[in-house]
């Protein structure tokens, strides 16, 4: 058999990214904030005839909104300079009958999870109906990967989308006991839906200790989830 355009392109940047000296870090999250706020909006939505918010945007609003914190994670690495980039153009990778392809989302900063919910199933839609254009497939500065859309991965470590320095991956989501601290020093233990993220990172770019914070910011942000934070940035 032999293989198509696309198959051969896959393959080209493939060898490429395994030539970058990456790691990938895991941090676990208590999914059940996110969960309570995301039933309550799609409630309002489907009331509306409004389609249903997915809880990769969710994901996606708190992974942007962190890369403000930490910078490095939002860049190329060069022999000269770690080159930071001020727009996070967010790469949506997208399992396809043809292949892989992994569309961007400019200036997601400035989305808020609805807005963000819409580019994801736009780009989604038109990379599985082909429509995609060559600007949609180029300038990306982090990338968003979900395996566990597909299946029930337990992890989604990943190469690397170069010249980017790092791609958070979502595996599949599942239910298991957590153990909660509460205010008053008592602990209890409750079933709930958790989710390793994993932070594939240019080790050249950044040392360990930087994707561990930038995925507790992603974690705090999830866990602490208030009925405001779904809305656009109140600064682009």
């Amino acid at each position: 058999m032999r293989f198509r355009a696309r198959r051969r392109a896959i393959a080209r940047n493939m060898a490429i990214a395994a030539a970058v000296p990456s790691l990938t870090a895991d941090v676990r999250v208590d999914l059940t904030r996110v969960l309570d706020v995301r039933a309550a909006l799609n409630t309002e939505r489907t009331a509306v005839g409004e389609p249903k918010l997915s809880v990769q945007s969710f994901i996606a609003r708190a992974a942007v909104d962190a890369l403000a914190e930490h910078p490095d994670l939002n860049s190329t690495f060069t022999d000269a300079a770690l080159l930071r980039w001020q727009p996070v153009n967010l790469s949506i990778a997208v399992d396809t009958t043809g292949g892989l392809v992994v569309p961007v989302i400019r200036n997601a900063q400035r989305l808020g999870v609805v807005q963000l919910a819409s580019a994801i199933a736009d780009l989604a839609d038109r990379a599985k109906t082909g429509s995609l254009e060559l600007s949609d497939l180029t300038g990306g500065t982090f990338t968003l990967s979900n395996p566990g859309a597909i299946g029930p991965s337990l992890r989604a470590e990943a190469l690397l989308n170069p010249p980017q320095t790092a791609l958070l991956g979502l595996p599949g989501m599942r239910r298991e006991p957590v153990v909660v601290q509460h205010g008053d020093g008592r602990e209890e233990v409750r079933i709930s839906s958790v989710l390793d993220l994993s932070l594939t990172f240019d080790h050249r770019a950044v040392d360990g200790g930087e994707p561990i914070r930038y995925l507790v910011a992603v974690r705090d942000r999830l866990q602490r989830w208030s009925s405001t934070e779904y809305g656009p940035p109140t600064a682009a």
